[in-house]
């Protein structure tokens, strides 16, 4: 897009506050903000060291620092932009004699990751394995990580009996493990960040002066913990803060994101002003007709009709399956008549079905280039043709998660197809269409 349409430009001219853009899949988000970093600069808002985007992945913040580079012709870097670990790790170092006072402690933590975490856990739950009654250390671990965010029932079964008790137990060793080897996690950082922030005042106010404008990018992805320190870094007066998101692509519930941020923006942020991008880019019509069919079936989302830019021309297809062989077979000739020229990937809900799929098409020595990856692993990425396989309702929704968060997880599958969508499903032994097949509105023959 060389040129902006009328909703990218009202959401994207130099002024101040606070603002949130909904922006549907494939309407030029990234787009939107880095012109409206580019107007606020232009504009003399603020200085370009005084801009903060923070984000989920290094790889969007490299997209974005390259994308900004290219549209401003001249170096001219913000005063940061990274992950919201990596900017609360760098206030840390930043602030370091605050931070060792209030933690009481003498000397910088070492960072742990994610496999040295559950290593550490593993030790210390087979210290008495007995006590978790016969439960695997992994499921311990996931349940111990997710103590707060538990579904009702879970909950209430498992404070039923001695388990309960014995997770808080390990939760509580493990805190203490790396207060006495001097180490944080990656969620530390955010959390430690907010509490350095609420404990000295004066640090605040230096961190508030020194970023007066905020962009977050993918905010529908903003758990609790980033919105407790998002609001402790936007000042009391003078609040300029831009927020790029789509409550429909908010698939990481299990990351603790909250989804209710984008959706409640106005309860949360008082005098918010709120864009909709709805024009997409990347999809044909038919794509976009059964994707925004699929998605207004959540109750709890905001409101928005995607149309298409491209018109009609894309195509949609859908096919009765009857086992994995089968589905590897249907696969293979959906990949031949595939125009050679097209970008192919081929998306499912586990990645047990992937390995097998993959190791099937590439014993095939077809010569294609086919990308293969989750629903969860596709988000931000688009093909010319996609394939969703293993549409089963065994499968997907899937029952151990929210029914919303999983129409979402589909709908982020769907939009992923910029020309073909091609769609694979089992009756699982029944005359009925899978759930998520009927929801598309397709209706069998």
């Amino acid at each position: 897009m060389s040129n902006l349409n009328p909703q990218q430009l009202a959401a994207s001219k130099p002024d101040s506050g606070i603002n949130l853009v909904i922006a549907g899949a494939g309407t030029g988000k990234t787009s939107t903000m880095i012109t409206k970093i580019k107007n606020i600069l232009e504009h003399s808002i603020v200085r370009h060291d005084q801009i903060l985007i923070l984000t989920f992945s290094k790889k969007a913040a490299g997209e974005i620092k390259e994308r900004l580079s290219g549209k401003l012709k001249i170096e001219c870097e913000p005063g940061f932009a990274g992950t919201f670990h990596s900017f609360s790790l760098k206030l840390l170092k930043d602030h370091k004699d605050e931070y060792l006072k209030h933690r009481k402690i003498d000397s910088f933590p070492a960072v742990i990751g994610k496999d040295e975490k559950e290593s550490i856990m593993k030790e210390l739950i087979m210290e008495k394995p007995e006590r978790f009654l016969g439960l695997p250390a992994n499921t311990v671990i996931k349940l111990a990580e997710n103590i707060d965010h538990l579904d009702n029932k879970i909950l209430l079964k498992l404070k039923s009996g001695p388990l309960f008790d014995e997770i808080t137990a390990i939760i509580n060793k493990f805190e203490n493990y790396k207060k006495d080897k001097l180490l944080i996690e990656f969620e530390d950082m955010i959390n430690h960040t907010a509490e350095l922030l609420e404990t000295y005042p004066h640090v605040r106010e230096r961190v508030t002066s020194k970023y007066r404008y905020i962009f977050v990018d993918e905010f529908q992805d903003t758990s609790e913990n980033n919105f407790r320190l998002l609001s402790l870094l936007i000042p009391e007066s003078s609040r300029n803060l831009f927020m790029v998101g789509d409550d429909f692509q908010s698939i990481y519930k299990f990351r603790h994101s909250r989804v209710e941020f984008i959706i409640n923006a106005e309860k949360f942020f008082p005098g918010i002003s709120i864009h909709k991008l709805t024009i997409n880019y990347r999809s044909h019509k038919e794509i976009i007709k059964i994707s925004n069919r699929f998605i207004n079936l959540n109750k709890f989302r905001t409101s928005k009709k995607i149309t298409s830019h491209n018109g009609k021309g894309g195509k949609v297809r859908f096919y009765n399956i009857d086992d994995m062989e089968n589905e590897a077979q249907v696969l293979i000739k959906i990949i031949s008549k595939v125009p050679e020229n097209f970008t192919i990937a081929v998306l499912y809900r586990n990645n047990y079905q992937g390995v097998f799929l993959k190791s099937k098409i590439e014993s095939d020595n077809s010569g294609r280039k086919v990308e293969f990856m989750t629903m969860h692993g596709s988000k931000g990425l688009e093909f010319d043709a996609v394939i969703i396989a293993g549409i089963s309702d065994k499968i997907i929704p899937d029952r151990t998660s929210d029914l919303e968060e999983e129409r979402r997880l589909f709908y982020v599958a769907l939009t992923r197809a910029k020309k073909e969508l091609h769609l694979l499903y089992y009756r699982n032994g029944t005359d009925e269409l899978p759930r998520f097949i009927k929801e598309t509105g397709y209706k069998k023959n």
